[in-house]
């Protein structure tokens, strides 16, 4: 039966993206068309400016339709009028936070990859692609593998990571919003205090860090990967203790809380 819930969920949200990952591929592999030709011609010129533009536009389309639909299938789906209908199933609101977080993740990676995959082609054969492939065997070469796939981890790790923090900040304003007269609003403003909030206490614990720490933080950055990898892991903490604090402000304001319009 869950695994039911997550491929409606699946369903719901890719239905509407699908078109638009088909669309930038395509102009992707248009533009790479494009620029075998070498021509200083108006109508190419034209031509090639109207495809990066509606490229560029299609990347900026991707990122906030997805976060579009994942913001409202939560809001109607379990706060709006669908909720009465939601809640109904045989699942606690703790799964259908779950299912849709993951659900929703996966999304936002599947839009990265998406996007890096236009990049390829879009690059593919050229001389900037080269470049870049040439410099990336020097840096394999002048460091150890294990050195850059610890980095590479971490920072795979941080995107992960950052795209759940990011999602359930969205969430708990919602969920804390449906407090308010005005939904819209009162999530608009707790999504305000939450990000300050953390902002302030991030800056707070980063001072503290920063400044108590000083003279340990030194020997850290005799080794440069040594110093990238604690740099990076403070982020990681950062977005987990986050995420956990939002995850459990949406679970309570769905389970204790909850009001549906």
């Amino acid at each position: 039966m869950l695994k039911k819930l997550y491929a409606h969920e699946y369903r719901s949200l890719f239905r509407s993206l699908l078109p638009i990952y088909i669309g930038l591929l395509c102009l992707a592999l248009i533009g790479r068309m494009l620029y075998l030709f070498d021509s200083d011609s108006f109508l190419y010129n034209l031509v090639t400016g109207a495809s990066a533009f509606f490229y560029v536009l299609g990347i900026i389309a991707l990122f906030v339709v997805g976060a579009v639909i994942i913001v409202t299938r939560f809001y109607k789906n379990l706060l709006g009028g669908e909720g009465y209908l939601t809640f109904t199933l045989p699942f606690t609101p703790t799964q259908h936070i779950v299912c849709k977080l993951l659900c929703a993740v996966s999304v936002m990676i599947v839009d990265l990859l998406v996007v890096l995959a236009s990049l390829l082609i879009l690059g593919a054969g050229s001389e900037v692609m080269r470049n870049i492939f040439d410099l990336i065997k020097e840096f394999l070469q002048f460091y150890k593998a294990g050195e850059i796939a610890g980095v590479a981890a971490e920072i795979v790790l941080y995107i992960i990571l950052s795209f759940f923090q990011g999602i359930l900040m969205f969430y708990a304003a919602m969920a804390i919003g449906q407090q308010f007269k005005s939904r819209i609003g009162g999530a608009v403003l707790a999504y305000i205090g939450i990000y300050v909030g953390t902002e302030i206490i991030r800056n707070i614990v980063s001072m503290i860090l920063i400044f108590g720490f000083s003279e340990k933080w030194e020997t850290f950055f005799d080794d440069s990967f040594t110093a990238i990898r604690t740099i990076m892991l403070l982020p990681i903490v950062w977005a987990v203790v986050l995420s956990i604090g939002c995850f459990i402000a949406t679970r309570y304001f769905l389970t204790k809380r909850l009001n549906m319009e």
